[in-house]
């Protein structure tokens, strides 16, 4: 059942005018309701205004924008960057760039809708990815490309990539969507950029939503600075409008709350992992703040204890109910503990 809600979901939120914890959605660092962080971007929206009107191509620019992409770059630990106003923008940018250079693109299976656009090959199974691969490298064609989400909830890719390793990656353009990723995972939460990288693929690109963990209205590209600056040369990118410069601003300045707040909910998550006595009834990634399961009975109970979480049909109304329990660095000790003793009480 859906459930409107009058403001942005924090630790708890009312339903039917009943206080109920939370534990959905993407707000991982819980910044969207977090004072400090408002505080921050309102004041940026003072010295830059709500919205830049302009071509980033125009003869008259913004440098924040240049800024924020450096600092983003550093951060990831790629060459360069580029920042788009959404992740689907970010990654529709991608993957049609390369549909008109001729590439065939495969997407592995979970990748996002946002990736799997008018012309990609979408796999059901990852022999089936591996076979079209192994087929495509046969064929006097550009470099095949494999489009896949670093988190994709399956345990499939992160933390080890192992799906992805079988293939031949000096072969391949690697595409990743680390939108679940970025602000959570890797060295101070610089996602998985440094992980592809070390697999050593023929080119590699990752793509992103930064409103997720970083609650930052925009999305943004990661790659060499051939890949981006041709990305850059496009009409796509020249006809898009930037994201805000508030939130460009806002990203530099709120340096140190990310770090805090990553703090936060690794101290959650790990106490969190302290509490459960049946850990194996999830599908957990190690080291990430979410924890699936299909069971209707379960969710249901954790429901009239109190608890709302992420529960819908995936990845379309005739899937089946998937339910997600999402930590998030608002989430306070007690919180935790509620949900640990419910979810103890009813997976004896």
């Amino acid at each position: 059942m859906a459930h409107s809600i009058y403001r942005i979901p924090d630790r708890q939120i009312l339903i039917d005018g009943e206080p109920h914890l939370y534990f959905g959605g993407t707000a991982y660092l819980g910044l969207q309701a977090y004072f400090p962080f408002q505080d921050l971007y309102l004041k940026n929206v003072l010295k830059y205004g709500m919205h830049y009107g302009a071509s980033r191509k125009s003869n008259v620019s913004l440098e924040i924008y240049g800024k924020a992409e450096n600092y983003l770059a550093e951060w990831v630990g790629s060459e360069d960057c580029l920042t788009m106003s959404s992740g689907y923008l970010a990654a529709q940018l991608v993957v049609q760039t390369l549909l008109e250079k001729g590439h065939t693109i495969l997407a592995a299976p979970n990748a996002h809708k946002a990736l799997c656009s008018n012309g990609v090959i979408v796999t059901s199974c990852f022999e089936e990815l591996e076979k079209l691969v192994s087929k495509e490298l046969t064929q006097n064609n550009p470099m095949p490309v494999v489009l896949f989400d670093t988190i994709d909830f399956s345990g499939q890719q992160y933390p080890d990539f192992k799906s992805l390793t079988k293939l031949p990656l000096d072969k391949v353009i690697l595409i990743g969507d680390d939108s679940h990723g970025m602000g959570i995972v890797g060295e101070n939460g610089s996602g998985c950029y440094r992980m592809l990288k070390s697999l050593k693929p023929a080119k590699l690109m990752v793509c992103c939503s930064l409103g997720k963990a970083l609650a930052i209205q925009a999305g943004a590209i990661f790659g060499d600075k051939d890949a981006i600056q041709k990305l850059e040369s496009t009409a796509f990118y020249g006809g898009a409008s930037p994201a805000s410069p508030s939130f460009m601003g806002t990203l530099l300045d709120a340096k140190a709350l990310f770090s805090e707040r990553l703090q936060t909910l690794k101290t959650n998550y790990r106490y969190f992992k302290s509490q459960l006595k049946n850990p194996s009834f999830f599908n957990h990634m190690e080291g990430h703040p979410s924890f699936e399961f299909q069971n209707i009975q379960i969710a249901t109970s954790l429901k009239n204890d109190g608890f709302i979480f992420t529960n819908f049909n995936y990845p379309d109304d005739n899937g089946p109910i998937v339910s997600r329990i999402v930590l998030s660095a608002y989430h306070e000790k007690d919180d935790i503990r509620r949900l640990a003793n419910s979810l103890n009480s009813h997976l004896k």
